[in-house]
């Protein structure tokens, strides 16, 4: 049963918040040195003193991640009503399953699913941290981790505290890199974040395809050579090498099937979904944000450096399958820009930006590695930063707390204050 205080809709509270736009920029800033520390412990040799700084500036980068993330997604929406049905009205909470056996430990936590959205938002952070590192660029990874998380095209995952589908996506993020083959992994931890993700939020059934694209535009090739008398091989086989095939394949043929299984469960109620949003009235415009479009030209940008810098061939380019990957994320969030733009169902297609742009944001890092430009990631990081620092933070102090359900509308008293 609801509590008669509680409100049905946006905003979910009246009270309860604060504004410190200092104190978060302060942090920030100490963000920016513990990214430079990474940097100067990345480029020490291996072993010395100065190198084993390393990890602890990448902890306490996490730690400050997890800290700015939580307590500024308490005033969103998702984070404030969820927060209130998971203890009163257990039905309204999120509905998939993974939420519901959780629900139990998000009840424990402090600030509830502000601290779940911290860290998600850690993770988000992680992600590129260890990328440097078995890329062997550890020296960028705290950049990295700072271009994926202050930047405005993942404003609806990390800025809105779209919580449940930014894990979904997160959780593939190994998959879609085995895909593209920039990073090889062992299958059951592939098999583990599908299956969690499938768990996590609806929109399975179609992140499950986005980070399995590097795969499919391999298929034809990789049919048409299988194809090739595979007929009169396959003809010609009796049934003990069926069965040494069978010994052998097993564990890939489970996991084909278990993820089929999920993928035939999900899909009706995500459709539902899908038909649901399409008769909504509600999208947002974050793709559509100058911010964002600056972003877009900072990235085009750094390309072109990266291209001047390293002498490449622009035909010899093309033909990398990394940079045709890059360019075809790049099209494909451009599309979703222009279907907000014009209307062709934004109410679906605002909600995908996101995981478009993360995907895209981690082939322009993988890029930059392949052809060792890391210096031209600056055009990016100062879009970002900018961004981050006077757009978001410093701006955060004309925010109506109470009366909307914004980002960087902190809390004002401590965890076991709250009321719920």
């Amino acid at each position: 049963m609801i509590t008669p205080d509680f409100p049905l809709t946006a905003p979910y509270r009246i009270d309860q918040f604060t504004v410190a736009p200092l104190a978060m920029a302060s942090v920030f800033l100490v963000q920016v040195l513990l990214a430079l520390l990474i940097q100067l412990a990345g480029l020490a040799p291996p072993g010395t003193e100065r190198r084993r700084l390393w990890w602890p500036a990448v902890t306490a980068l996490l730690l400050s991640t997890l800290v700015v993330f939580t307590l500024a997604s308490w005033g969103t929406s998702d984070t404030t009503r969820f927060s209130h049905y998971l203890e009163w009205d257990p039905d309204r909470a999120p509905p998939e399953l993974l939420w519901r056996l959780l629900r139990p430990v998000i009840l424990l936590l402090p600030y509830r699913m502000a601290a779940l959205h911290g860290l998600v938002a850690t993770g988000y952070a992680a992600a590129p941290i260890l990328l440097a590192r078995v890329w062997g660029a550890p020296a960028w990874g705290g950049w990295w981790a700072l271009v994926i998380t202050c930047s405005p095209m993942l404003r609806g995952f990390l800025q809105n505290a779209h919580s449940r589908q930014a894990l979904a996506v997160l959780l593939l993020l190994p998959l879609f890199l085995q895909a593209a083959r920039l990073l090889r992994l062992q299958r059951r931890w592939l098999g583990a974040g599908v299956v969690v993700s499938a768990l996590a939020h609806n929109t399975f059934v179609l992140n499950l395809p986005l980070s399995l694209t590097p795969w499919l535009l391999r298929l034809p090739g990789q049919l048409s050579r299988l194809g090739r008398g595979l007929p009169r091989r396959l003809a010609g086989w009796r049934w003990q090498e069926w069965r040494q095939v069978g010994r052998r394949y097993w564990p890939q043929l489970l996991a084909a099937a278990v993820v089929l299984v999920l993928f035939l469960t999900v899909a009706p109620i995500a459709l539902g979904r899908l038909l649901d949003y399409a008769h909504d009235d509600y999208f947002n415009r974050y793709p559509l944000r100058r911010s964002v479009g600056r972003l877009q030209w900072a990235l085009a940008i750094g390309l072109v450096l990266a291209c001047l810098q390293r002498r490449l061939d622009p035909r010899l380019l093309l033909r990398c399958p990394l940079t045709q990957l890059l360019l075809l994320f790049g099209l494909l969030y451009i599309c979703i820009q222009q279907s907000i733009a014009h209307l062709w169902l934004p109410q679906i297609t605002s909600r995908l930006a996101d995981g478009v742009a993360f995907f895209l944001l981690i082939l322009y890092l993988a890029w930059l590695d392949r052809y060792r430009a890391h210096w031209c990631l600056f055009p990016v990081l100062y879009v970002t930063l900018q961004y981050w620092l006077e757009v978001r933070l410093l701006s955060s102090g004309q925010l109506r707390c109470g009366l909307n359900d914004d980002f960087l509308c902190l809390p004002d008293r401590w965890p076991w204050q709250v009321r719920y």
